[in-house]
C-alpha cells in the first residue's frame, strides 16, 4: 500500500519554475540538433534524447511532489538537479558528434540519476525508489557508456536506455509513490505552457532573420494562431478535466495511470510542440516556395505527434478516445504535407492554423451541447 497522499505537495512551488526553465532550455538545444540536421538521423537523435531528458524530468515531478521544499535541504538538492540538467543541456547539440560531449552529457545525466535517487530516501516514496532507482541507473550508466562509442553508433546506444527506461515501470509496478493530484497536473501543465512559449521564441527568433515584411510578420502570425490552438486544446478542459479524473483513481491505482498519462503520453505531446516548432521555422524560411525531403513534413508531423499524444492521454484517464482529435491529426497530415510540397511554407501555416482552429471550435460547440464531460473511470 503506498503512503497517503496526504504526504504529497498539492501546489507548485517558485522553485520548481527555476528548475522547469532550465529543463526547456534542454528542449530547446535539443530541437536544435534536428534544426541542424533535418533529416531522419536528426529527428532520430532528437526523439531520442528527448525521451532519456523527459524520463528523468517525470522523475523530478515525481520527486518535488514529495519534498518539502520549505527546508534548506531539500531546496539545494532540486538546485544541484537543476545544475546537471543545465549541464546536459549545454551538452546536448554536440553530444550527437565526435569529441568529449557526448561524455560530458552522459556524465550529467548519471548526476542527476544520482540527485533524483538520493532525494527520494527518507521520503513518502523511498519503497518506491528501491524498486525503480536501480533501473534508473542502470540506464543512466548505459547513456554514460554511450559517449564513448563512436559518434555514428551512438544512437543505438541511447537507443537501448530509453528501452530500458520505458520498460522499467512493466517490470517494477509504479506503486510505492505519493501523487498530489493539484501539483502532479500543474507541475506538468507548467511545462506543457513553457515549452510552448518557447516555441514561439524561437520561431519568432528565425522570422526576424527574413527580409520580407509578408513573411516575417504573416508566417510569425500563423504559427502564434497555431500555437494558440494547441494550448487551447490542453487548457481550456482537458488540464481541468484530467485532475478530476486522476483524483478518482483509487490510491493505490493512481501512480500507474500517472506514469501512463504523464509519462508515455505526454512524451508524445511534448515531442509534438518541439517538431512543430522546427516545422514551423522551416516553413517560414521557405514561406513562398515548395520544401522537400523530411522539412516538408515536419509542421504536420508534430502537430500529429501532438493530437496522438493528447488523444491518448484522453485516452488513459477518461477511457474514450477523442475522435475529432484524431481525424484532425489524419487531416494535418494530408493536407500540410501536401501544401508544404505543393504550394509553400505560407499556405502550410494557413491550413494547418485553419484546421486546428476549426477543432477548437467545434469542441467548443460540442461542449455547449453536451455540458460537462463524464468523468468515468480510469481503465489505466
Amino acid at each position: 500500500m503506498i503512503p497517503p497522499a496526504a504526504s504529497a505537495a498539492e501546489s507548485v512551488r517558485p522553485l520548481e519554475l527555476f528548475f522547469d526553465l532550465v529543463f526547456v532550455f534542454t528542449i530547446t538545444q535539443i530541437a536544435s540538433v534536428l534544426v541542424a540536421r533535418p533529416d531522419l538521423g536528426g529527428l532520430g537523435r532528437s526523439a531520442l534524447l528527448l525521451t532519456i531528458t523527459w524520463w528523468m524530468y517525470g522523475g523530478y515531478a515525481w520527486l518535488t511532489n514529495a519534498l518539502d521544499l520549505d527546508r534548506t535541504g531539500p531546496r539545494l538538492l532540486l538546485l544541484a538537479g537543476t545544475a546537471g540538467f543545465f549541464v546536459m543541456s549545454l551538452a546536448v547539440p554536440r553530444a550527437v558528434g565526435p569529441g568529449p560531449w557526448g561524455l560530458v552529457f552522459g556524465a550529467a545525466y548519471l548526476f542527476v540519476v544520482i540527485v533524483h535517487t538520493v532525494g527520494f530516501l527518507g521520503t513518502s516514496g523511498h519503497r518506491g525508489i528501491t524498486r525503480i532507482g536501480p533501473f534508473n541507473l542502470v540506464s543512466a550508466l548505459v547513456v554514460l557508456a554511450a559517449g564513448v562509442v563512436p559518434a555514428q553508433h551512438r544512437a543505438w546506444v541511447w537507443a537501448l536506455a530509453c528501452v530500458i527506461e520505458w520498460v522499467t515501470p512493466f517490470v517494477t509496478g509504479a506503486g510505492g509513490f505519493s501523487v498530489g493530484v493539484g501539483h502532479f497536473v500543474e507541475r506538468h501543465g507548467l511545462a506543457v505552457i513553457i515549452v510552448l512559449g518557447e516555441s514561439i521564441t524561437e520561431v519568432g527568433s528565425a522570422a526576424t532573420h527574413q527580409n520580407d515584411l509578408t513573411t516575417v510578420l504573416l508566417g510569425s502570425l500563423l504559427a502564434l494562431a497555431s500555437s494558440a490552438a494547441m494550448w487551447w486544446l490542453y487548457f481550456d478542459r482537458e488540464e481541468r478535466d484530467s485532475a478530476a479524473l486522476l483524483e478518482r483513481v483509487p490510491e493505490e491505482l493512481r501512480p500507474r495511470a500517472a506514469v501512463y498519462s504523464f509519462g508515455y503520453a505526454y512524451l508524445a505531446l511534448v515531442f509534438g510542440i518541439a517538431v512543430s516548432a522546427v516545422g514551423m521555422q522551416e516553413a517560414i524560411d521557405s514561406f513562398a516556395h515548395p520544401l522537400h525531403g523530411l522539412p516538408s513534413v515536419l509542421l504536420p508531423l508534430g502537430v500529429v505527434l501532438f493530437l496522438v499524444g493528447l488523444a491518448c492521454f484522453h485516452r488513459v484517464l477518461a477511457g474514450n478516445w477523442p475522435a475529432a482529435r484524431l481525424v484532425t491529426a489524419v487531416a494535418v497530415a494530408a493536407v500540410g504535407v501536401a501544401a508544404l510540397r505543393w504550394a509553400g511554407g505560407g499556405v502550410a501555416l494557413g491550413v494547418t492554423a485553419a484546421v486546428l482552429i476549426a477543432l477548437v471550435a467545434w469542441e467548443q460547440t460540442a461542449a455547449m451541447r453536451t455540458g460537462p464531460r463524464p468523468t468515468a473511470p480510469t481503465r489505466a
